[in-house]
């Protein structure tokens, strides 16, 4: 925590006075031109978000801050579901800070480094949502024009995000014509690289043929090892489909319909919607499952997504339909601390609630959005009680507890710990008074058991997921619900496996890790038979 570099917002307001916001400085997430990005946590509220820092000496060129200014003024004015969120910007001496909507699960680019190329449900579900992205854009005047691998966020739910407008253009009118060469090499589309008549919206749909050929292929259709013969491929359309790459003829014949060099030829966004490989949408998934970032999708997963997705929207209109962060199987401890050489284990899960795991095995979990927690502690027939209350109203016997409770929360979260006070005449809260918050279960989501060991520390929580956390930085995850193992490398990246066979995995390193964990597992379950 001392090591944590903090960025200050102040914020002068109307009487004089200033208003400082504080953001935590994170992990280096990546660069582009003269910004890198960084994953930075609003400390007031607790919010991580993705950052983008462009030193203000790289704008000392009058066309540098012209063209910040230009990105700034698009990408605030945009709001769509495929469409990065534009935060909020601000500066200090040194820099310019863009807040932006954090995307956890990286890029497509990323994507296709690991799964080589996909299959073409996957590109189909992923394309479509571009499509949308690109609609609202044009429809709005904005051509993105570095449409890319790189530039296709991928959210928490597997959600195309559409980001970086740092090359965006906002026409006046919809014959207006632009003539700056820019954009990637391999995205180009030809009347960029011949630029005696400008170019418009049809860039932006030659990039996604590109972007389409890339996901089903492996690679982009004009590549080659230099630049100047990449460009004379472009203005020749010259590229073929790879023989030993089984495509269907509706993804093929989309392609060939996207690459006409005559812009005035090609599909327009309305046209590619009803085309044939997206038939408008009718039997592309609704959603994808997290185990598609590592692993090609089996038939039986294939038959899952596709399942979901045919119910997707009966689920969505009824009110409980889908499962809440505080009830969801896929909850797993985020930070914690150690602190049981006095009172126990401070931690802070995923759905934003934390709690302790004292050393007398008693146990609390705290709610922020209803403000109440819940209290655990062991029966005489091995069972477990829970008992909940608000965070203003409970019985001094726990006083002592919930202050360790607010300042392990605010000492992992880096906030100001919140004042409490009991109440001799507090009174527990009635399941149904707590549902609300939890959806349909009144019990919230705790660690239950956690144990150390020489090389790690391994964390068993009440909704079966067992978590070791190593002391190289490395972590193993498993799902007896998902029935998947999450591994967290050591830059950060989690990596899905199947279960089943994530031991024969050809990453060694995990496969290493899995089977430790395993060890302690069987270890942990001989000590609690023979208890018994």
């Amino acid at each position: 925590m001392d090591d944590m570099v903090i960025i200050e917002e102040r914020i002068s307001n109307p009487i004089g006075g200033t208003v400082i916001k504080k953001y935590a400085k994170g992990k280096f997430l990546g660069k582009g031109g003269f910004a890198k990005c960084y994953e930075f946590t609003a400390l007031e509220k607790n919010r991580t978000l993705a950052a983008k820092i462009i030193p203000k000496a790289s704008l000392k060129k009058t066309r540098h801050r012209q063209k910040l200014l230009s990105e700034i003024r698009i990408h605030r004015s945009l709001n769509h579901p495929h469409i990065v969120k534009f935060e909020h910007v601000f500066e200090d001496n040194e820099n310019v800070y863009i807040l932006l909507e954090m995307c956890t699960n990286q890029t497509l680019n990323d994507l296709c480094k690991r799964r080589k190329r996909l299959l073409e449900f996957e590109a189909q579900y992923y394309i479509f949502q571009m499509v949308e992205a690109l609609r609202y854009l044009h429809k709005n005047r904005v051509i993105h024009r570095d449409l890319k691998l790189g530039n296709l966020f991928l959210s928490d739910k597997l959600e195309i995000k559409l980001g970086d407008f740092g090359l965006a253009a906002r026409l006046e009118f919809d014959n207006e014509k632009r003539h700056t060469v820019c954009g990637t090499p391999n995205y180009l589309a030809p009347e960029v690289l011949n630029n005696r008549t400008g170019h418009s919206y049809e860039v932006d749909v030659w990039s996604l043929g590109v972007v389409l050929y890339a996901l089903v292929v492996g690679k982009p259709p004009f590549e080659t090892p230099e630049v100047k013969a990449t460009y004379e491929r472009i203005r020749k359309g010259n590229y073929k489909f790879p023989d030993n790459v089984k495509l269907s003829d509706k993804v093929k014949n989309l392609i060939k319909k996207i690459f006409q060099l005559d812009p005035a030829k090609r599909p327009t966004l309305d046209q590619i919607m009803e085309d044939p490989f997206l038939n408008g949408g009718e039997g592309i998934p609704k959603t994808m499952h997290i185990s598609t970032l590592a692993m090609t999708p089996t038939q039986s997963m294939i038959d899952q997504i596709m399942a979901k997705s045919n119910t997707i929207k009966d689920k969505n209109k009824e009110k409980k339909g889908g499962k809440s962060g505080s009830d969801s199987s896929d909850v797993y401890v985020k930070k914690w601390v150690d602190y049981s050489s006095k009172y126990g284990l401070g931690y802070y899960l995923s759905n934003n609630c934390s709690g302790v795991f004292f050393n007398d095995c008693t146990k609390i979990i705290y709610h922020p959005e209803g403000k109440f927690f819940q209290y655990i502690e062991k029966t005489p027939d091995r069972g477990e009680k829970i008992q909940s209350y608000k965070l203003d109203s409970y019985p001094a016997t726990m006083h002592k507890k919930v202050t360790l409770l607010l300042h392990f929360r605010s000492y992992l979260e880096g906030q100001r710990a919140q004042q409490c006070t009991a109440d001799p005449e507090a009174q527990e809260l009635k399941p149904s008074e707590i549902k609300k918050h939890l959806n349909d279960s009144p019990c919230m989501i705790y660690l239950k058991k956690w144990m150390k060991t020489k090389h790690a520390s391994l964390l068993r929580l009440s909704n079966k997921i067992v978590q070791v956390a190593f002391n190289d930085k490395t972590e193993i995850i498993l799902s007896s619900e998902s029935k998947l193992v999450t591994y967290v490398n050591k830059k950060g990246e989690r990596l899905e496996y199947a279960i089943g066979n994530a031991l024969d995995s050809d990453n060694t390193e995990m496969a290493r890790r899995l089977k430790y964990t395993k060890e302690i597992l069987t270890h942990m379950l001989n000590n609690r038979n023979r208890e018994r």
